[in-house]
């Protein structure tokens, strides 16, 4: 078969289709030329005929006995005219032959011409045949394509006028493929985007490509932003022909584009108040150490709960950090827990899963790692019998919004300084709850000593729903 054989170029199958027709041509000049010499050897049997006749009439008045020389000359005209006859049908026998010869080798080339063209005819029908197949079959994964690609695919004429619009089409806005031709399309744009869209399309020629975003209608009557866009298909002398175009669902990415946004922004933001927050930290830090090595052992301390904190407002993704997650990477970062944020001197105890502001997250961290640490230096973590607890609950107030109560409450602590002793440390983690909280977070704070430890309460705003709350309280 030849190389051609399983191409779908459609110039194959026009030059195939040609070739067909040349061959037909060829038939019909040789049954042409067949049929003229059939007719003229029918002529030519029909002229035999009639010379037969006038022979064999002038037989029958022919005289029995050969004229006298005496003969009239009516008789000798009749031998005249008898002897032309004879003369004429002889000729004419021997042209009947000479076509009969003709024509036996016309049919014998006839036969075999008609024998020839039909193995050709059979073998290109075969390849007529076999591209057409592959013409079904190129056209049947190019629909399966085009029906189920994510976007929208239409084709128009001149001006923006629809010739066909895709499965996804109707599909997505309830416009049938009858009702989007010519300008229906547009009743499927939001109102306010319609006009856009006539002048993206005025302008299309002279750009080389119409390109157009606006929303588009669902069937259910919300909306959707499509980027749309189409190319010109021309013919060779640059004349467009159609436009292709394609509908493309581009609400997700702006949405993501928004919300990166505000996340930028909350980045800045967050920046610069850990930036204000490390700085407040450092100063603090210098006044309350007395030499450079304290200060470098506080600053790491206080550095690294920053870091802790930051990290996990970093995993958060669009939830709130809850108290129970951020309790739990405090302790966690001085002593080992379980599963259920209790260790071998840490008994933890409240619902789990309450968010905090991101504002609140920084400040109520370092205040946990101050409690910590000198739990950990002076505290009941600093002796084998001491014990720390830690509880928690929530509360809706009568104006409706949300407290946050934390008691920290140390236990089995000997020596306990008095009262009015200078702070263990230097102080900062009480400055921080008793000033710091209630200033910064709008907290309410308390920080004091029993008999065997610290006892320290912190209630901040929180923001809770009817289900956060039910979900809570179990």
């Amino acid at each position: 078969m030849p190389s051609s054989v399983g191409r779908s170029d459609p110039d194959e199958i026009i030059r195939l289709l040609d070739e067909n027709e040349q061959l037909r041509t060829a038939l019909e000049s040789a049954l042409e030329e067949n049929g003229r010499v059939v007719e003229d050897r029918d002529r030519l049997l029909t002229r035999i005929a009639v010379l037969g006749r006038e022979l064999h009439a002038l037989n029958l008045i022919k005289p029995a006995v050969p004229p006298e020389p005496q003969s009239t000359p009516s008789e000798a005209e009749m031998l005249v005219r008898q002897s032309q006859t004879d003369e004429e049908l002889r000729v004419a026998f021997e042209e009947l032959q000479v076509l009969t010869e003709e024509l036996e080798v016309a049919n014998t080339s006839l036969q075999k011409a008609n024998s020839d063209l039909e193995v050709r005819v059979a073998g290109r029908t075969r390849e007529l045949t076999e591209a057409n197949s592959i013409l079904r079959r190129t056209e049947l994964r190019l629909s399966t394509l085009v029906n189920g690609i994510p976007q929208l695919v239409w084709r128009a004429g001149e001006g923006g006028q629809w010739t066909w619009a895709s499965e996804q089409w109707e599909g997505f806005t309830g416009l049938s493929n009858e009702e989007s031709r010519g300008f229906g399309w547009l009743e499927a744009f939001h109102p306010d985007d319609r006009e856009g869209a006539r002048r993206a399309w005025a302008q299309a020629d002279r750009h080389n490509g119409f390109l157009f975003e606006g929303r588009l209608r669902l069937r259910d009557g919300g909306y959707r932003h499509f980027q749309t866009r189409a190319s010109p298909v021309r013919a060779a002398d640059g004349k467009i022909l159609e436009w292709l175009g394609t509908c493309t669902d581009v609400d997700d990415i702006l949405q993501l584009r928004e919300q990166q946004s505000v996340l930028v922004d909350e980045l800045q933001h967050r920046t610069r108040n850990l930036m204000a927050v490390v700085q407040a930290v450092m100063l603090r830090t210098i006044k309350g150490t007395r030499s450079l090595e304290e200060f470098r052992r506080c600053i790491d301390d206080r550095l690294e709960a920053l870091a802790r904190v930051q990290g996990l407002l970093s995993q958060r993704g669009s939830q709130r950090i809850a108290f129970d997650r951020l309790l739990r990477a405090e302790l966690s970062a001085h002593v080992e827990l379980d599963d259920d944020g209790n260790g071998k001197q840490i008994a933890t105890s409240g619902p789990l899963g309450v968010p905090l502001a991101t504002s609140l997250v920084q400040t109520f961290a370092l205040a946990l790692h101050e409690l910590a640490t000198n739990a950990v230096k002076y505290g009941a973590l600093s002796q084998p019998t001491g014990l720390l607890e830690v509880g928690w609950d929530v509360t809706e107030r009568p104006n409706g919004t949300h407290q946050l109560h934390v008691d920290w409450r140390e236990r089995g602590v000997a020596d306990m300084p008095d009262k009015d002793a200078v702070p263990r440390g230097g102080g900062y983690g009480r400055e921080l709850i008793e000033r710091a909280l209630p200033y910064q977070l709008g907290a309410e704070t308390s920080y004091g000593f029993t008999e065997d430890g610290v006892h320290c309460t912190i209630s901040v705003p929180v923001a809770m729903d009817r289900k956060m709350m039910e979900t809570i309280n179990g």
